[in-house]
């Protein structure tokens, strides 16, 4: 009897491993299906995609930019190719993309109406500059309660928890370290304070096959001048600027600008970017500081109202201005007046006037920088537009001018510590910056200030609360001239010029937490000079609609002045008539010599032994008070040529007013 044939369980160890067997063998068939799709995929695309656009198109190329980039394919190539925006960046532009950031910041601080914002960011001086201590912080204290404790921005809800957000982010983009790129004009836009993805670019898209085979990422053509105007925001010196030969080198603390030639390309502008952790001073400023820094760096200065270049004034076309106004004015108050195409019309003294004082003893330069105003914002300027006042003129002008002061009305001293008190007081009266000295404050615009410019109430205050007051000249018709204690023996030994300023910046006054530059030291005295000035030259036409008191003024008598400024005047330059009749007066004395003698300190004719002759049959006024006039004056062309001369020289902007060529920037 046979035995039944033996048939496998379907629970034996053999079934088992044949099910594992072929579970393996199938997750081992789709893994190899996956790895040859994603091979295939890899192999596609670097066969159609353009090699151009993965490496040089990429963020790590162009950084933000790369976000405007697009593609496009072309069927009978078999390629995917890509294009990047142009870009067109000048000067105008970069200040049209600096007000439209500020116009946003502006609506996102409209929508947190309700609360006090405050903006901090850690930030303290290192030998290398100015560098970040932390991440940004926002600080809001709701209006009209008494919370002690902040309000908390992630607390916030809605429109005002997103104006928060981008607040906070914005401050982080601005104060970050800025990304490294291939393309060096990226990082140059991005010290200068742009954002990337908001800047426009030109509308027209270019290949990413057209750029040459020896760079890296695509450059960028920008005119000379635009590309000194940045070099100069960013307080780089000019060490070389050849037009003819497409050269630009520029360098500073922390940044340069570098042409080189580059083969298959030419001439070839690389710029390196900031030391790391390092603030550029330009992403502090306002939009209207920027665009006075680039305007004077232009050799442009204000006189009055009116804003041209320093070499289109002369005697005749100031008193052409100055006539127009005063016919145009209605009344002896401050007041804006429309120039219309005046200035155009206007050129140096010359054939254009008939030779009408084309060769005055006192130089035109002097003249200009005792009424132009006194800027608030400025690292350069052409020194080849004022270097013709020469150091020994200026220095017999001072000397005389100071001993002429200290007999008659005399001098008053600021106390030795006034810049300890300004910086504890927390007036913001003065900023101890780079190249910005002062605060957005009374009537100003840009920073501009002065004695022909601007009424000086809200300045005059904040300094009269810091240097006390004391009457003890009650016998004198006018006030003694106020002087700071670091410049008074520089003024009485006439040593005041740029070597002296040099010196000083390599041992400047400094205490607790504060380092006073030269270019604040000058603007301070400067302004303290106006307070007098404006005092002084009211006194003498004795038309004026709002008197001013000069420092140091009794704090109720500055109150007052302040007070009824703040009421009538807006925060702008404007003309003052009875001012600009005296200045008719003062140029025309100084543009034609009396006897062929020198009248003003800054003439360059032999003077009267007694210089009040010079003054006689003045219009209005005594002699003594108009000699008193052009000495104080003279002191402050002095202080303001000095000023300008200790900034970067930016003379070459003047060169390529006539022909500016493109650069390349890598």
């Amino acid at each position: 009897m046979s035995s039944p044939s033996a048939t496998p369980s379907p629970t034996s160890p053999s079934a088992s491993n044949d099910e594992n067997g072929s579970i393996l063998s199938i997750t081992a068939l789709v893994v190899a299906l996956v790895a040859l799709v994603v091979s295939m995929l890899q192999l596609i695309l670097q066969y159609v995609l353009s090699a151009e656009g993965r490496s040089k198109c990429s963020t790590a190329a162009i950084g933000a930019w790369a976000d405007k980039n697009t593609q496009f394919w072309r069927p009978w190539k078999g390629k995917i190719y890509i294009k990047y925006a142009q870009l067109d960046i000048t000067t105008q532009r970069f200040l049209d993309a600096l007000g439209s950031q500020g116009l946003e910041r502006e609506a996102h601080l409209a929508v947190l109406k309700n609360y006090q914002v405050t903006e901090q960011t850690p930030v303290f001086e290192t030998k290398h500059g100015k560098m970040v201590g932390g991440p940004p912080q926002l600080i809001l204290a709701r209006k009209g309660t008494e919370e002690i404790e902040p309000t908390l921005p992630n607390t916030l809800r809605g429109a005002e928890r997103v104006a928060a957000d981008a607040l906070v982010a914005e401050k982080k983009r601005l104060y970050s370290p800025t990304p490294p790129t291939k393309a060096t004009w990226c990082a140059l836009l991005c010290d200068l304070g742009l954002d990337l993805q908001k800047l426009s670019g030109t509308g027209e898209f270019i290949e990413a096959d057209t750029i040459p085979s020896v760079l890296d990422a695509p450059p960028i053509h920008m005119r000379m001048s635009d590309l000194i105007h940045f070099g100069l925001l960013l307080e780089m010196k000019i060490v070389e600027a050849d037009e003819l030969k497409r050269i630009l080198n520029m360098t500073g603390r922390y940044c340069s600008l570098v042409s080189k030639h580059q083969d298959g390309v030419g001439m070839l502008c690389r710029y390196t970017g900031n030391l790391i952790g390092t603030q550029p001073a330009v992403k502090r400023i306002s939009t209207q500081e920027a665009r006075m820094l680039c305007e004077t760096a232009d050799g442009m200065i204000y006189i009055g109202d009116c804003m041209m270049p320093i070499t289109s004034f002369g005697f005749n076309s100031l008193d052409a201005i100055f006539k127009h106004v005063i016919r145009e004015c209605k009344q002896n108050a401050w007041q804006e007046v429309d120039l219309k195409d005046l200035p155009r019309s206007t050129e140096r003294d010359g054939l254009g006037y008939g030779g009408k004082w084309a060769n005055s003893p006192t130089p035109i330069t002097g003249l200009l920088m005792a009424i132009a105003g006194n800027v608030g914002v400025g690292n350069s300027f052409p020194h080849e537009t004022i270097k013709a006042w020469t150091d020994p003129m200026r220095r017999e002008a001072v000397v005389n001018a100071f001993q002429t002061l200290q007999g008659q009305p005399g001098f008053t001293v600021a106390p030795r510590d006034i810049f300890q008190r300004i910086c504890e007081s927390g007036t913001d009266l003065m900023v101890m910056d780079e190249f910005r000295t002062v605060n957005n404050y009374g009537c100003q615009f840009g920073g501009i200030r002065g004695w022909l410019s601007t009424n000086m109430a809200a300045f005059t205050l904040k300094m009269s609360s810091l240097w006390i007051y004391e009457p003890r000249y009650d016998h004198q018709r006018f006030e003694p001239v106020p002087l700071l204690h670091q410049l008074f023996p520089v003024l009485q030994a006439g040593s005041l010029c740029k070597t002296w300023g040099e010196n000083y910046s390599f041992n400047p006054e400094e205490g607790n937490g504060w380092r006073l530059p030269v270019s604040s030291l000058l603007w301070l005295q400067i302004s303290l000079l106006d307070t007098w000035l404006a005092r002084h030259v009211d006194m003498i036409i004795q038309e004026t609609a709002m008197p001013e008191v000069s420092v140091p003024a009794g704090l109720e008598s500055a109150k007052l002045c302040a007070k009824s400024a703040s009421e009538v005047l807006t925060q702008s330059t404007a003309w003052n008539p009875p001012r600009l009749r005296f200045c008719r007066m003062y140029l025309a004395r100084l543009a034609g010599d009396v006897h062929g003698r020198g009248v003003s300190f800054m003439s360059n004719a032999p003077a009267y032994v007694d210089r009040k002759e010079g003054w006689k049959n003045m219009p209005i006024g005594s002699p003594d008070e108009w000699l008193m006039a052009d000495a104080v004056l003279t002191l402050r062309a002095a202080l303001q040529h000095t000023r300008f001369m200790l900034m970067m020289d930016s003379s070459a902007l003047l060169r390529l007013q006539k022909f500016d060529p493109s650069l390349l920037l890598a």
